[in-house]
């Protein structure tokens, strides 16, 4: 096991890298680090070659120190750095939610580097119509200045949502004890600068959408998104919600196996 935090592309990042084989990268949305994947770290290490990473401004790694219209862009520089760094030719890329479109612009700008997309509860950031711009923008508004309420405000709610996924739960926990609002706030912004389908459209490899089945708003995003890839599977993990990943990791992970080996992904 390799726990480094490193210095590259301007920035230090933190990744944690595990086992042999087929490589599997990780990727967090803007609101976590690389906790979200604990369940899926433990059960592949075993399996396959496992990466995971906080990406810049999130997490142990450095801060977000790029214009907000470059950070998608900076982001994706890092991980081909970290890659190059480590020396994998190749991935998958497994990302949730809004760390899905980070992993679909990284597999259109080096499409020799990634053989495999699996999207977690990822769905399109440009499904609000004008009609409702402004209500939307005025609710995000709110959101966003929530961030900087201490995260005891949140703790409670967070355990009655969660109270059938105490595993979720108590990841969730941890993130949001540790979260870093300014820098999320930041990645969320660049995050409405992106147009999805541009690189749906243009991806011919390999794709997987997850949602949970009790989460109607991400399941109608996930049908919509699987819908844009020319080979794209739609999976749907009963009794879970977002992050479904983690409130039926047992499921998702053999999900995900699976996947890899009807693919021919796995060694």
């Amino acid at each position: 096991m390799i726990l480094p935090q490193i210095q590259l592309n301007g920035t230090s990042l933190y990744y944690e890298k595990y086992g042999a084989g087929v490589p599997l990268v990780f990727i967090h949305d803007h609101l976590t680090s690389h906790h979200l994947f604990e369940p899926q770290v433990e059960y592949f290490r075993k399996r396959l070659q496992v990466i995971v990473l906080d990406l810049r401004g999130s997490g142990l790694s450095g801060k977000m120190n790029v214009e907000v219209n470059r950070i998608l862009d900076t982001q994706c520089e890092d991980l081909r750095a970290l890659l190059e760094n480590l020396g994998i030719p190749k991935v998958i890329l497994v990302a949730c939610s809004s760390g899905g479109v980070l992993a679909q612009k990284f597999a259109v700008q080096h499409p020799e580097q990634v053989s495999a997309l699996v999207l977690v509860d990822s769905g399109l950031f440009d499904h609000i119509s004008m009609k409702n711009r402004k209500l939307w923008d005025f609710i995000e508004t709110c959101t966003w200045i929530s961030h900087y309420l201490p995260a005891e405000f949140f703790i409670r709610s967070l355990r009655m949502t969660y109270n059938k996924w105490l595993p979720a739960y108590h990841i969730l926990r941890k993130e949001l004890l540790h979260k870093r609002p300014t820098e999320l706030i930041k990645q969320r912004i660049a995050l409405r600068q992106i147009d999805m389908f541009a690189y749906a459209e243009r991806l011919r490899i390999p794709v997987l959408c997850v949602a949970g089945s009790q989460n109607e708003w991400g399941l109608k995003q996930a049908r919509r998104t699987a819908a844009l890839f020319p080979a794209a599977q739609l999976a749907v993990l009963p009794d879970a919600m977002y992050p479904s990943h983690l409130c039926q990791p047992q499921d998702f992970n053999r999900l995900l196996l699976n996947f890899l080996m009807d693919q021919h992904l796995r060694e």
